[in-house]
């Protein structure tokens, strides 16, 4: 039955309200009551969507900008690590020389070095987002920070494919060794 109407719930998808606990200090409500069928159920008598982790998931992360902050930043790390890893390999391979001036000069004092300054740039970097998570700005720039993550993702994928396409011998360099060289005169 609705509560307060008398007649029977028509949906039985959707629950009957639940009772509502309330805070005996500050009149707030609790998280999530279990309903009549002992399912949970949210504040508002719905039920707690129902599925896979991915499912419940997508929906934490869309509730609130809080929630969508913290999955960026989170996206942040785990691509800082990608590049980090990246930059590790390609040191170690002689396949690129660093640009930034301070991450070689870490370079050139071993790995724990440079491991220990990228963890230090995205922890100090990733402060003020997460600190500021509520407000637009802070959700506008972990977007535009993490976009530029996925477009240097992409260019190590690029990097690495020529470089593992180099090592495999496939390359034919427009019949370099048919042409006959000759100084100039």
């Amino acid at each position: 039955m609705l509560i307060g109407t008398g007649s029977a719930n028509p949906d039985p998808v959707i629950p009957a309200r639940a009772p509502v606990d309330t805070d005996s200090v500050s009149g707030s409500q609790t998280s999530l009551l279990p309903d009549a069928t002992g399912r949970q159920a949210d504040l508002v008598g719905l039920p707690v969507a129902r599925g896979t982790w991915a499912t419940r998931f997508v929906a934490w992360a869309a509730a609130s900008r809080d929630h969508r902050v913290i999955c960026l930043v989170m996206g942040i790390w785990m691509l800082n690590g990608f590049d980090l890893v990246f930059t590790l390999l390609s040191h170690k391979h002689g396949l690129l020389q660093e640009q930034n001036p301070i991450a070689r000069f870490m370079l050139g004092n071993g790995t724990s070095s440079i491991v220990l300054f990228k963890i230090g740039l995205v922890l100090i970097g990733s402060y003020p987002l997460l600190r500021f998570r509520r407000l637009r700005l802070a959700e506008l720039a972990a977007y535009l920070v993490l976009a530029a993550y996925v477009f240097l993702a992409i260019r190590w994928s690029t990097c690495f494919e020529l470089y593992a396409f180099a090592l495999s011998g496939d390359i034919d360099l427009a019949g370099v060794d048919d042409v006959e060289v000759t100084a100039p005169h």
